[in-house]
């Protein structure tokens, strides 16, 4: 059996409770709450300012009694209800997505893209932008999250054609979809969960690239690319960025650009003064309510 651990908090505690996924050894995703945008366009919404952050453990094995404890006791640690907490039980065949995914609608981000589900209907103008299909599967990422949608702007405004890039963290794929689809010439996109590998390859197949991205399952600390890359994307949390800077600025050219996010406000200092210790330049900064994304030169 899998045991699903629901947390609905105020936004600002998605990355505090991500980095307790971390420690514990769970799976997790985020899912940030929309509701439709009265009067607007079906691909309009706005955020509720909570999100739900999803863990994963196996009944067998793990201890999902002393998980439960250690949520229930971080929860009182940073002021919030117990109520704030949710269990769930699934048999290991169940998909425990399914919910969400009934409430995955196609969106529009930035000036021209299009992120919708296999099972959506193409929208009237879509062929006029950039389409991205995202079946989220297990996987974090559809497009709904401020830090996706912040790398995506930051991407809209680069010279892409020909380039060879990284994708970090990459999750479902968006990012890295999105490169191939604006004429990367090629690029890698790492993710350490397994069964987020599975999922984006699916999903590159959905999206006719699956034979122009590599797409790996890897642990930052053993993963070494064999050449330089002309930029890198990293939608990563704030201490994964901290501590694996000083690698990943090994990983591109000098003068290759930057997009990263992942970084709320909390932590947006910590994450600036480390670019700048590993010789990054930051060219642009953009916000989305609490989350911050960059754009920035290796010098």
């Amino acid at each position: 059996m899998l045991k699903r651990f629901n947390l609905t908090v105020p936004t600002d505690f998605e990355e505090p409770l991500l980095g307790l996924a971390e420690r514990l050894g769970l799976s997790a995703f985020s899912s940030p709450q929309i509701r439709d945008a009265v009067g607007k366009g079906e691909t309009d919404f706005v955020l509720t300012g909570e999100t739900v952050v999803s863990f994963i453990a196996s009944t067998i094995e793990q201890d999902t009694a002393a998980i439960e404890s250690e949520i229930a006791a971080w929860l009182q640690d940073f002021g919030l209800s117990a109520s704030c907490l949710v269990c769930e039980e699934y048999a290991e065949n169940q998909d425990w997505m399914l919910g969400f995914k009934e409430h995955f609608k196609p969106i529009c981000v930035g000036s021209s893209i299009v992120i919708r589900p296999p099972w959506a209907e193409p929208l009237p103008d879509e062929d006029d932008g950039i389409t991205i299909l995202i079946d989220p599967g297990m996987a974090f990422g559809t497009g709904t999250h401020e830090t996706t949608r912040l790398c995506l702007q930051l991407l809209e405004l680069l010279e892409i054609g020909g380039s060879y890039f990284l994708d970090i963290g990459a999750g479902s794929g968006i990012l890295a979809f999105y490169m191939m689809k604006r004429g990367a010439n090629g690029g890698i996109a790492v993710e350490i969960e397994g069964a987020a590998v599975e999922n984006m390859r699916k999903n590159a197949a959905l999206n006719g690239i699956s034979d122009r991205l590599q797409m790996l399952c890897s642990d930052l600390a053993d993963f070494s690319p064999a050449l330089p890359a002309e930029g890198l994307i990293a939608n990563i949390t704030s201490p994964v960025i901290i501590e694996y800077l000083p690698l990943m600025s090994k990983w591109v050219r000098p003068g290759a650009w930057g997009v990263f996010s992942g970084v709320n406000a909390t932590n947006a200092a910590s994450v600036r003064k480390a670019f700048a210790e590993n010789g990054w330049r930051l060219n642009r900064e953009i916000t989305d309510g609490d989350w911050h994304g960059f754009y920035l030169e290796r010098v």
